[in-house]
């Protein structure tokens, strides 16, 4: 019997890395890819697949069949997949040693599920699950290692702080930072100096898109944060502060306070927030600010009080301002 081995979790980026491993070690690429089969889709049938996971490998040691997002159809019942995929659990049994197939599923899997209970008793199941809170400061000082660099506790939290859990970016980061700084541990001025602030660009362009009154996009910007560990608590909380700031910033400016100084003032020494904060006091009336920040204080107050469900919460404050 051949391997079957499944990739699943929110960790899409340690699945594509450990994707990469089982493909190297079939082979350098002018063996391995003719004997790579990948499927992609809705489109493909049981047949299709069992045909390749059946074939020789072509002037190669092994034959590799990778399979994305069905497991997860199956956990969730797809009727479209039909009948013919019942039996892929004993189809699997029968795949010659030649053959390695890998189910790939960006999204956890039920232990109980069919779609484990279809890649069969003998798969080597891997979950990979993004990391949040510690484990994201752990994950990034491996990945510093990984490149020969070390960093101090301060650089990897506010890396971890300003990216979140998007492990990909992360990861370019990581390694454009390991190349300035070879031969020394990397700072957080040097994050500061190197890194774009993405963390700090979507509460920015978070609150362009309310103060602007285009609700869909201010809630695709917010549901990207909660996808990266934010909650709907801190993310009002966030959009509260920066509307605060753009408040303080644009009276300070009317007062002709000069912008550096506006910058010590209330407490904003980040150039490059500071830059944004001022851009966008000079956008929106007072008026209409002061009334968006007692907004967000109220639905902060409504969630923690249980008055509203977090989500709605959100979404009404969202509409409400779109309409206000």
């Amino acid at each position: 019997m051949g391997m079957i081995r499944v990739f699943h979790g929110d960790d899409e980026f340690s699945i594509a890395q450990a994707l990469r491993r089982v493909k190297e070690s079939a082979g350098p690429p002018e063996v391995r890819d003719p004997n790579t089969t990948t499927f992609e889709g809705r489109s493909f049938k049981s047949g299709e697949v069992m045909a390749a996971a059946s074939a020789v490998p072509f002037l190669a040691d092994r034959r590799l069949v990778i399979i994305n997002g069905l497991l997860t159809r199956l956990d969730a019942r797809d009727r479209s997949l039909g009948a013919d995929w019942d039996a892929l659990s004993e189809g699997l049994q029968q795949i010659p040693a030649t053959t390695e197939v890998v189910f790939v599923d960006r999204k956890p899997l039920r232990n109980n599920g069919r779609g484990l209970k279809a890649a069969g008793p003998r798969a080597d199941v891997q979950q990979f699950n993004a990391p949040r809170g510690q484990a994201l400061e752990a994950w990034v000082r491996d990945r510093f290692a990984h490149y020969g660099v070390a960093a101090d506790r301060q650089a990897v939290a506010r890396l971890a702080w300003l990216i979140g859990g998007q492990l990909r970016l992360l990861d370019q980061e990581i390694q454009k930072l390991s190349l300035y700084a070879p031969d020394r541990p990397v700072t957080v001025r040097d994050v500061d100096d190197m890194v774009s602030d993405a963390r700090e660009e979507s509460v920015f362009a978070a609150v362009d898109a309310v103060l602007e009154r285009r609700p869909g996009v201010a809630l695709r910007l917010m549901y990207s944060l909660l996808e990266n560990g934010q909650t709907v608590i801190s993310i009002i909380l966030l959009l509260a502060r920066q509307v605060r700031l753009v408040l303080l910033a644009g009276e300070l400016g009317r007062a002709g306070v000069p912008a550096n100084e506006i910058g010590q003032r209330i407490g904003l020494t980040n150039r490059y927030a500071l830059e944004k904060t001022l851009r966008q006091s000079g956008r929106f009336p007072q008026a209409y600010l002061a009334d968006v920040h007692r907004r967000l204080l109220a639905a902060d107050l409504a969630i923690k009080t249980g008055d509203m469900e977090e989500r709605l919460a959100l979404e009404i404050l969202v509409g409400g301002l779109a309409a206000a």
